[in-house]
């Protein structure tokens, strides 16, 4: 049990550090048709639509390539939903059929494992490289950072929840305690 408490504390520190430096949210350049963006908002209709259809046409090679290519597609189809455009409402983007993974449901070892998995594939396209790299080269860096930046983003919600719980059931032990010593 310890062991996994270290093991989740130390995928922990490193994601948020890579969270921090690395993707901040999102990775921080875009190279579409040619172009290079260094924010996803900076992208008009066009390019976002494209940058998700280059997203949607990732080539998994193994299952957590498909994942990662999963949690991509969801979080950049979240940031289209926020532009409220009638052009890309009507462009039959969120038409689109994959497998969604939700990796809220996932326990804590398989979101390691899968962090664990990526983390090497992302250091192939490191954010100072992005200028060089090709349109499908920066698609790829796109989805296995903004993948890695979710599973970390999720590992901190649960550590935080982890932490409530253990704040209530401390205060309700408290509040027994001094009900039990009243009687």
């Amino acid at each position: 049990m310890r062991s996994s408490v270290k093991l989740t504390a130390s995928v922990l520190c490193f994601a948020m550090a890579l969270a921090g430096c690395a993707t901040m949210r999102y990775p921080k350049a875009y190279k579409v048709a040619g172009e290079e963006f260094k924010e996803f908002k900076e992208l008009d209709d066009d390019r976002a639509l494209k940058l998700v259809a280059l997203i949607y046409n990732f080539k998994a090679e193994a299952w957590e390539d498909g994942t990662a290519r999963s949690i991509a597609l969801e979080e950049y189809l979240k940031l289209l939903i926020k532009r409220k455009s009638k052009y890309i409402r009507d462009s039959g983007v969120f038409a689109m059929k994959y497998e969604k993974a939700d990796i809220s449901g996932w326990g804590d070892d398989d979101l390691i494992k899968l962090y664990d998995i990526l983390e090497p594939k992302t250091d192939a396209y490191y954010i100072d490289s992005a200028p060089e790299l090709t349109e499908i080269e920066n698609t790829k860096r796109i989805v296995y950072l903004t993948a890695l930046n979710s599973i970390a983003k999720e590992l901190r919600n649960r550590e935080g929840k982890k932490t409530a719980f253990s704040i209530v059931g401390n205060v309700l032990l408290t509040a027994i305690s001094v009900a039990l010593s009243m009687i």
